[in-house]
């Protein structure tokens, strides 16, 4: 695994030893190193960057999850490129096995303005705007013949004191003395709960290791259709904040940069399904939903 210790990571490593599983974990530190041991893994020093040990840890374990990411949003396109140089390398040495690999994506932005199912590959040439490779790098593996899958996590994967990037639109509210919405807040998120995002991690790898696999592309949105407006006004209640209103975002007349920009990500429709996911995987989401989360937690 990478990401073994993260937010996300750490949950599916604790269930998957729970089950009786051998975890190797990459680990950047040994603060890290020392947490995966606690809960019964095996650390294997290293980066993101360390392409060679990557590799063969790929090559002497039976499955790998690709969790890890620089959470550099400020340098974003540079997090992406070691993202797909790691993805790559790890499906470099599967080639011609059956083990799997299962990736880290996101709903966000593959396909605005349309409930985005599991079987959708995004709007007509997204994979060239896209930032981030994960999802498409694992789509020419699979199609190379590496047993690959995608997790898309939810925008907002909230819980233990985060709300993805919900946090910041909050960040940005606290700064700005106002919480922002575009248009008349219609246009839709979707969320789910960190502990429902992990356990379909570790159902995702259940299902790959069986010999019939057809669904590589799996929808982490426990919640498809949250409205905007009610994310701001819940996020205004909590901090005592006014809202503010901003003009509907006419995704037609923005560039690239302009649409992956964070500032304008609350403004997408970004509604998504997981009907798939639920069938294919027996995922039922359990853990309490984005607004009650905020409302039990965010303070002022």
């Amino acid at each position: 695994m990478t990401g073994s210790t993260g937010n996300i990571g750490s949950l599916v490593a604790q269930e998957l030893i729970d089950k009786g599983i051998e975890v190797l974990g990459l680990t950047r530190s040994q603060k890290s190193a020392d947490k995966l041991k606690a809960q019964g893994g095996i650390p294997v020093m290293g980066t993101l960057e360390d392409l060679d040990v990557l590799k063969e840890s790929a090559k002497a374990t039976d499955a790998t999850l690709h969790l890890g990411f620089v959470n550099d949003f400020a340098h974003f396109a540079e997090a992406s490129r070691v993202d797909a140089a790691a993805i790559t390398a790890m499906g470099e040495v599967l080639k011609g096995t059956d083990k799997p690999l299962i990736v880290t994506a996101g709903t966000a932005g593959l396909d605005p303005n349309h409930i985005l199912t599991e079987t959708d590959t995004g709007f007509m040439g997204v994979e060239k705007v896209m930032p981030r490779r994960s999802e498409f790098l694992a789509r020419q593996l699979q199609e190379a013949g590496v047993n690959a899958y995608t997790v898309r996590l939810a925008p907002s994967v909230h819980g233990n004191g985060g709300y993805g990037i919900v946090s910041m639109v909050i960040y940005q509210a606290q700064q700005a003395g106002a919480v922002s919405y575009f248009g008349n807040g219609e246009n839709c998120w979707n969320a789910v709960n960190r502990e429902d995002a992990g356990h379909l991690f570790v159902l995702a790898l259940d299902y790959a290791l069986k010999e019939n696999h057809p669904l590589h592309v799996f929808n982490a949105a426990a919640e498809g259709q949250i409205k905007t407006i009610d994310i701001a006004t819940t996020i205004a209640d909590q901090l005592h904040l006014p809202l503010k209103q901003l003009p509907a975002l006419e995704l037609d007349k923005l560039t690239t940069e302009e649409t992956f920009d964070v500032t304008n990500l609350f403004g997408l429709d970004i509604p998504a399904s997981s009907e798939l996911t639920q069938k294919e995987l027996g995922w039922k989401p359990t853990h309490v939903s984005l607004l009650a989360d905020l409302k039990e937690n965010l303070k002022n």
